[in-house]
């Protein structure tokens, strides 16, 4: 039987009042690689911040490499998760006048700023990191001085700095342009080819779904409403994700090993 990387069962949340998540059952197991897709407001992000601890379920359980929240130094879980998301940008005031090479290198402690000290063995390893993600050009440059695409290339390459056990992207291409977007979902391509982490990339976005994501869960509502093969979740009956009075039809096809979606408008 696979390793189970993450298990979500029952879980619940409730912000002000709210039910934000509404029974989510969802389980990764090693040598999968989840899309989680779905619409602003889904529930997404509040769902997978409870990997690293950012948000409490209300009910339910989570577990995280086979230990349970609550029963568990999570401290310990969180040094194996590699967490990127906008919430990042918190500590812009830190990042902004980081080179992007002590910017990968603090990828090694967990840490916002490069505070401990790093061996040789550790800059090698942080510039191969940093060629392999295609901003050596920029590796001593200050990060407010990168373009945004750049900017999150390096959060993502200080996220592997620490050989994760998992990789949680959340939204990385938020706000990029087509050119950026490509070049980004490209280099994460090539460099999953190489990892034995599973990954988790939330989007809702159907065409960032790149060829090595083999899985993926939809969500509406604080609820999964279908989960599995990407080939088999992937489908024309995915209107729920394009949710509008608008759209009259949706059509997915494959090319390139990627899912591209094509709408049809109500003449209304």
């Amino acid at each position: 039987m696979r390793e189970e990387i993450i298990g979500f069962d029952e879980i619940t949340f409730r912000r002000d009042g709210k039910k934000i998540l509404k029974g989510v059952n969802w389980t990764v197991h090693q040598g999968e690689n989840w899309a989680l897709l779905g619409l602003n407001g889904s529930g997404k992000s509040t769902l997978l911040g409870m990997i690293p601890a950012y948000t409490y379920p209300s009910s339910g359980e989570v577990r995280v490499f086979g230990h349970t929240y609550g029963k568990y130094e999570w401290q310990k879980v969180k040094a194996r998760v590699g967490f990127v998301s906008s919430t990042m940008n918190e500590f812009s005031q830190t990042l902004n006048y980081q080179t992007v090479q002590r910017i990968v290198l603090s990828g090694k402690f967990s840490s916002i700023g490069l505070y401990d000290e790093v061996t040789e063995e550790d800059r090698f390893k942080a510039d191969k990191i940093i060629e392999d993600f295609g901003i050596n050009r920029i590796r001593e440059s200050k990060y407010h001085l990168c373009s945004q695409g750049e900017q999150r290339r390096s959060l993502i390459a200080r996220a592997f700095m620490n050989e994760p056990d998992l990789m949680v992207l959340d939204e990385p291409c938020s706000g990029l342009d087509l050119s950026a977007r490509e070049e980004l979902l490209k280099t994460l391509n090539d460099n999953y080819k190489k990892s034995h982490a599973p990954l988790i990339y939330v989007t809702h976005n159907i065409e960032e779904i790149i060829p090595a994501i083999t899985h993926v869960a939809i969500m509406e509502d604080g609820q999964i409403l279908r989960k599995g093969k990407k080939e088999e979740v992937l489908k024309d009956e995915i209107r729920s994700i394009s949710r509008t009075n608008v759209v009259k039809g949706v059509a997915v096809e494959w090319q390139y090993g990627r899912a591209w979606i094509k709408v049809s408008w109500d003449k209304g």
